[in-house]
């Protein structure tokens, strides 16, 4: 999954590079090794501390805005993603990223002094694994989302990959594409093509219980 990626994202002309982090335990020894294969950079960080991990690749690597691609989502979409960002800079805004898109398919932007700011803070470090709730919920980032155009919207579509499920329906994407994936409209129009497709499924509660945790100073 993270070949396809770092393969994809080498197309990618608008990013000045890429770094890949993951923890420190011993069982992401191989993402490190796939790094060093493929002369990608790569930062290991705490286990629990997402936001941490991020900021300690900015430091290998500044940049006044970074894009944050996450590994299960080998379709991420980075036309929109160039878009959000010109978007969000036309606006003088902190964080950015593209709306109605499937899931799994959205990259985010956010300017370093703010990532470095929600980071300071922040009091639930623990939790930053949902760290776009947290770019959505501090008062101080100030949040210019783009609404893509309609031939990219299909918002109830998954495209990412946390169960055996998604994989086989994602292998079964790259079948009909012969490995060339074609642009977010093009697997958009196949998927509605389909007599179904892997959809959304959100739990209010467990939402809400995780967002009351989530705390800033």
């Amino acid at each position: 999954i993270i070949e396809v990626l770092t393969d994809r994202l080498g197309m990618a002309s608008h990013l000045d590079g890429v770094i890949i982090c993951t923890t420190t335990l011993p069982g992401d020894d191989a993402i490190e090794e796939f790094c060093n294969k493929k002369g990608i950079m790569c930062h290991r960080g705490e286990v629990e501390n997402v936001m941490g991990r991020f900021l300690g690749a900015i430091e290998k690597m500044p940049s006044e805005y970074v894009a944050r691609i996450t590994g299960d989502n080998p379709l991420s979409d980075f036309e929109n993603m160039k878009l959000a960002f010109e978007h969000m800079k036309a606006n003088n805004g902190d964080y950015s990223r593209p709306v109605g898109i499937p899931l799994g398919t959205a990259c985010e932007i956010i300017r370093e002094d703010g990532l470095k700011e929600l980071n300071q803070r922040t009091v639930s470090h623990d939790l930053t694994e949902y760290m776009t709730w947290f770019f959505e919920m501090a008062p101080f980032i100030k949040k210019i989302l783009y609404e893509v155009e309609e031939k990219y919207r299909m918002p109830d579509l998954r495209l990412t990959i946390d169960y055996k499920s998604d994989l086989e329906f994602m292998d079964s994407i790259f079948k009909h594409f012969n490995g060339d994936m074609g642009s977010l409209d093009q697997i958009i129009a196949y998927c509605k093509g389909l007599n179904d497709f892997p959809r959304v499924v959100n739990d209010p509660k467990a939402m809400a219980e995780i967002k009351s945790r989530i705390k800033f100073i």
